[in-house]
């Protein structure tokens, strides 16, 4: 489960600086606006890409279909896979094939003909969604009250199991409870600080294992020194390199954090589906001997492009606080503050180990 936490947060760093990047063209795709609809009666042969403020889908989409917006609500029928971000997203149509899903507040309620995988910071799988695949799942709080059909991997503060589950369970936890209506046919392994909650009724055909998680170790001083150096050459790097784009690539500079301010939610639909794309497709020509090397150099290129644009992103949170402050302020100013608070924040989290 420590793995799926790692690639879940991987993922979520890869949306946030990819979209930096991809901001100029989210302008250009189909279906962006400030409320993107695809009413029942309307049917669309192929992929679908919509992007806005508030995205409704409730016709039939013959592809897969990529969603991002404050509010995403998928009612209608989609014969292909979903990838889906939001601020609140509501899954209560039909999906043929998988479904990946990102949120602050994620409820599947439809038919999954595949399988789920999800995370948000409240994830509720309703009673009336039917499942037929596996789910993986990483939330704060997790309800899964859906029967599922295959194996469940989960990683949450809180996890409730209400319903059928076909496969093993999996979950790293705070707590767990297990209702009443439960029936889970192989084990449960869990990690926890805590015993699971077994209501009476629950059936368990497997093993109900607990595993203490294990203490974090503390870092040791030459470890912390090295990070240190670390974090300081890459403040360094990242520095020259805003700095640069501002002085000799201006119009282009604030033409991305422009786009980035004002179309967030395309941005972040173009940089989820970059998120997602590349990696597969460098598994997929890994995966022919002959195409090796364009792997290597589109991989090579994905991380050129990760680390670049980081400098957009840090621009735009320097311009957004210093447009209440000091709306004048040049490009420059703005990298500097943003690049401060932007280390401040990822420093943090880091130093709850010392």
């Amino acid at each position: 489960m420590q793995q799926q936490i790692i690639i879940g947060a991987s993922v979520a760093a890869l949306i946030f600086f990819i979209s930096t990047a991809a901001a100029q063209e989210g302008a250009r795709e189909r279906g962006s606006a400030d409320h993107a609809t695809v009413p029942a009666s309307q049917v669309i042969d192929g992929d679908y890409f919509a992007f806005g403020e508030t995205v409704e889908i409730s016709g039939t989409i013959n592809g897969d279909l990529y969603a991002s917006g404050g509010q995403v609500l998928i009612d209608g029928r989609v014969n292909g896979d979903v990838l889906v971000a939001g601020g609140r997203v509501s899954l209560s149509g039909t999906v043929a094939q998988d479904i990946r899903a990102a949120g602050g507040q994620v409820a599947i309620t439809g038919n999954v003909g595949r399988n789920v995988t999800v995370a948000g910071g409240n994830v509720e799988i309703a009673s009336s969604a039917v499942i037929n695949g596996g789910v993986v799942a990483a939330g704060g709080s997790v309800d899964l009250a859906a029967p599922v059909g295959g194996a469940a991997k989960i990683a949450a503060g809180t996890l409730i199991i209400g319903n059928r589950i076909a496969g093993d369970v999996k979950a790293a936890v705070g707590m767990l409870r297990i209702a009443s209506k439960a029936e889970i046919d192989g084990n449960v392994t869990y990690w926890s600080g805590q015993d699971a909650a077994v209501s009476e009724g629950a059936r368990i055909n497997g093993e109900i294992v607990r595993n203490v998680p294990p203490e974090r170790p503390r870092i040791f001083p030459a470890a912390f020194f090295a990070w240190v150096i670390f974090v300081a050459i890459n403040f360094v790097c990242t520095l020259i390199l805003g700095l640069l784009s501002a002085r000799f690539l201006p119009r282009y500079h604030q033409s991305v954090i422009t786009t980035l301010s004002e179309r967030p939610w395309a941005s972040l639909g173009i940089g989820f589906i970059a998120a997602v794309v590349v990696p597969v497709v460098c598994a997929l020509l890994f995966a022919t001997v002959l195409a090796v090397p364009l792997a290597l150099i589109l991989l090579f290129a994905f991380f050129i492009l990760l680390y670049w644009s980081r400098i957009y992103a840090i621009g735009r949170i320097g311009e957004s606080i210093l447009a209440r402050l000091r709306p004048a302020s040049s490009r420059a100013l703005c990298f500097v503050l943003g690049l401060f608070v932007y280390y401040i924040l990822a420093i943090i989290p880091s130093s709850d180990g010392l």
